[in-house]
């Protein structure tokens, strides 16, 4: 469920406060800006309300990989995006945008737009309102667009998205909003803002201002292995693109702290938001239809960096319970074996500080969805999260959830390390599955 924070009372305030954290929202304004937008919206009206039936099941017996879904759907209404491809495409007649668009423009609705709504105009219309951030802000230009796509869904209600960061610095976001009245993505304004988390010594400090009791060897951990590479030790590989835990917190970090307000608007076809590489967001809860494109635009002077495989494209996500679940993975993996010499009490006592933040961060927004954005080579914490889900209102329950978690090792361990129990490997150097006599603590739970 989602949860709602205190909001501005006018919209003037809400674009002030948005400005004021570097999101731009910019309207059309020439003649030609609003042909486009009128365009925009004729399609979404096509797509949406006038051929619904037939728009779904072009994208759903999509076969070039072209659609998926997006966290916050539900069983009745699916978020769909669409990735867009331009006409350099070899396969571009076979992809669901195109059969989209020669659909629209062959009805009478759509005729007169054949030359005004194209992917060329599109992404020209985009990185026009990336240059009038660039005047406005003097912040460079922008040279190029990248994950383009459609996101839409037909009817409502739906939840919304859980809160979350897109790795895309030093890029920003578009979203170029199509349908009318169009919820527009929900940014969150935290507690602190001025101080936010940014490696873990700014965490340690967070917790500490927070009231935590901080567990001794969080703090040794936090203070000399932040620099760490994760690369480096085979426990710790399965994390490797964080690179160390101060480089993924410098992004991500900010996950952590409250939120203090969210900002949301109602917005019109041609409505552009841009906004930052990691601020914090969400896709809005919904009541009806809704139709909007988004892209990343690419700074001129970091364009070389794309063509090395360098650019941050958005597709690593993480929300505050899953970069605390991983970041769990990576100290406990940290405890198990550097720390072996510690008491087993010391280690447990660790482990339960971390595990009951991720508790309140699950409680925060509870959802299923979490178990399809774990690697699937994650069985056994897959198993436990899925357990707990279902119980986490027997607080009983989830007191012995936590107990297992923290002396079973196999659940939060890197995927990539083999436990071999030692009386196999005396007998065989064959690899078998890890332990996974936890499950057993569920079994004795009347689950």
């Amino acid at each position: 469920m989602r949860k709602q924070y205190p909001t501005l009372s006018s919209h003037d305030e809400i674009i002030d406060t948005l400005q004021d954290k570097g999101i731009d929202i910019f309207e059309p304004e020439s003649k030609r800006e609003k042909m486009m937008a009128e365009a925009m919206e004729s399609f979404s009206l096509f797509v949406l309300d006038e051929e619904p039936d037939l728009c779904k099941e072009i994208l759903e017996n999509d076969r070039t990989e072209s659609v998926g879904l997006l966290q916050g759907g539900n069983d009745i209404y699916s978020i769909y995006r669409v990735m867009i491809n331009g006409i350099d495409d070899p396969n571009h007649y076979r992809k669901p945008v195109t059969l989209l668009l020669n659909e629209f423009y062959s009805r009478h609705s759509g005729k007169k737009y054949r030359d005004i709504f194209t992917v060329e105009k599109l992404k020209e219309y985009m990185l026009l309102m990336c240059q009038r951030r660039s005047n406005s802000r003097n912040c460079g230009d922008f040279a190029s667009l990248g994950n383009l796509m459609f996101i839409l869904q037909f009817g409502g209600p739906t939840e919304g998205q859980v809160r979350h960061i897109d790795n895309m610095v030093s890029n920003v976001q578009i979203c170029l909003y199509m349908s009318r009245n169009c919820p527009s993505t929900v940014v969150y304004e935290l507690e602190g803002e001025d101080d936010s988390i940014v490696d873990c010594k700014s965490l340690l400090e967070y917790w500490l201002c927070e009231g935590y009791e901080v567990p001794s060897l969080i703090v040794d951990i936090l203070e000399s292995k932040s620099t760490d590479s994760l690369k480096a030790k085979s426990y710790t590989r399965f994390f490797s693109f964080w690179k160390t835990l101060d480089n993924h917190l410098g992004c991500f970090g900010k996950l952590y702290q409250r939120v203090e307000y969210q900002h949301s608007l109602v917005l019109d076809p041609g409505s552009t938001l841009i906004a930052g590489g990691n601020e914090v967001h969400a896709g809005p809860p919904t009541t009806s239809s809704r139709m909007f494109a988004f892209a990343i635009g690419i700074p001129e002077d970091i364009d070389d960096a794309i063509d090395k495989g360098d650019c941050n494209d958005g597709e690593v996500q993480y929300s505050p319970f899953t970069l605390h679940m991983d970041f769990c993975s990576i100290i406990f993996s940290i405890l198990d074996n550097e720390y072996v010499e510690e008491c087993t009490d010391k280690v447990c006592e660790a482990k339960e500080f971390l595990l009951r933040i991720l508790i309140d961060f699950l409680k925060d927004f509870t959802m299923k969805e979490y178990l399809l954005q774990i690697d699937p080579s994650r069985k056994q914490l897959i198993e436990w999260l899925e357990v707990l889900l279902d119980n986490l209102d027997n607080d009983g329950f989830v007191e012995k959830c936590l107990s297992t978690a923290c002396t079973a090792k196999e659940i939060f361990s890197s995927p990539d390390v083999r436990r071999i129990p030692n009386h196999v490997a005396k007998e065989s150097q064959v690899d078998v599955e890890p332990d996974i006599g936890w499950r057993l603590v569920t079994h004795e739970m009347n689950i």
